[in-house]
């Protein structure tokens, strides 16, 4: 008859699957989730990686202390002659027993490999040497940059890996004359030249950092450009093999103020080329993590340290032995 209801089961079938518009609701539905969701992940990897950048500043902190027990004080910044005490470098050629501090610090954290072979009476661009410099190491890179980025030399200058953990060279530049308030440094009575043959480090014991050694800056994160180039395009951040172009300054807060060095590649990170005037030398401790930077301590304690940090705050903690307490931060 024309007035029967179809079977229950032809219903059904007509009812199964979604429709057009149910499906864009749930798509729609997706999308909002993993919008949501994908800021968590991302967070959660950038708090693992900026775990492992802590512990890779811990142990080059530790390497320091093992180096002051060692030798009773940490290493030098950099060296040109096995006696880096006298004026440096012999001959106008750069050829020196020329490295920085990172060599001597390799017998203190596992990298024995590496120092053994290492030629003291070369510099670090003669004999077996360049091979060293260009050896990957663990410890060299925070994960949240670039890890195994290399300086791409050019003429005479030989290719090294970048590394960005450098030492406290204090509040203002690389080498200030008459100057000796930070753990590492230069010292030199005649002055400094733009070719190096008056540069003169000191190295420091901790009985000399009288403002204390929790309260004092040992080393700090630096940045790395976004890229490795050859020139045009190189630049000299985050060179902490070589010899004098590896340290920070605190005359700007964390991530903040414009990096005076060598040669500048990146634009995306302000920087005022420095290629004959090394006085003026000013490297920022910068990092990729959201906030901050990673700092250790010449007690060997790290933290992070926020870019809110006062100007003054910051270069307080830079000296060692300025009679003034540091603020909070």
């Amino acid at each position: 008859m024309g007035g029967e209801k179809p079977p229950a089961s032809r219903l059904m079938k007509r009812r199964t699957g979604f429709t057009l518009v149910e499906l864009l609701v749930v798509i729609a539905i997706i999308g909002v989730l993993v919008g949501l969701l994908l800021p968590a992940i991302q967070a959660a990897r950038e708090a693992g990686r900026r775990v492992s950048c802590v512990n890779n500043l811990k142990q080059w902190a530790l390497a320091m202390q093992s180096h002051h027990t060692s030798f009773k004080a940490f290493p030098y910044i950099g060296q040109r002659r096995n006696n880096p005490e006298t004026n440096t470098m012999p001959t106008a050629d750069n050829s020196g027993q020329r490295r920085s501090f990172v060599v001597s610090l390799w017998p203190f954290m596992e990298a024995l490999a590496l120092a053994s072979r290492w030629d003291t009476n070369a510099n670090y661009f003669h004999a077996t040497n360049p091979v060293l410099m260009q050896t990957a190491q663990p410890l060299y890179c925070c994960p949240s940059d670039r890890p195994g980025a290399m300086y791409l030399g050019g003429s005479w200058q030989f290719d090294m890996r970048r590394c960005n953990y450098l030492p406290n060279a204090g509040p203002t530049r690389s080498y200030v004359a008459n100057t000796r308030n930070a753990p590492f440094g230069v010292r030199s009575d005649s002055g400094f030249s733009s070719d190096g043959t008056l540069w003169v480090p000191y190295r420091t014991s901790l009985s000399r950092i009288t403002d204390g050694t929790s309260k004092t800056l040992l080393m700090a994160e630096v940045r790395f450009p976004a890229q490795d180039s050859r020139d045009p395009g190189r630049d000299s951040r985050g060179m902490a093999l070589h010899d004098f172009i590896n340290n920070f300054t605190a005359a700007a807060p964390p991530n903040s103020g414009t990096d005076m060095t060598w040669l500048c590649g990146d634009p995306a990170i302000t920087c005022s080329p420095q290629p004959d005037n090394l006085v003026n030398l000013q490297h920022i401790a910068r990092s990729r993590h959201p906030g901050g930077v990673n700092a250790a301590f010449c007690d060997g304690a790290t933290q992070f340290i926020p870019d809110s940090i006062q100007p003054g705050v910051w270069q307080e903690l830079s000296t060692m032995n300025s009679g003034t307490a540091a603020g909070a931060w």
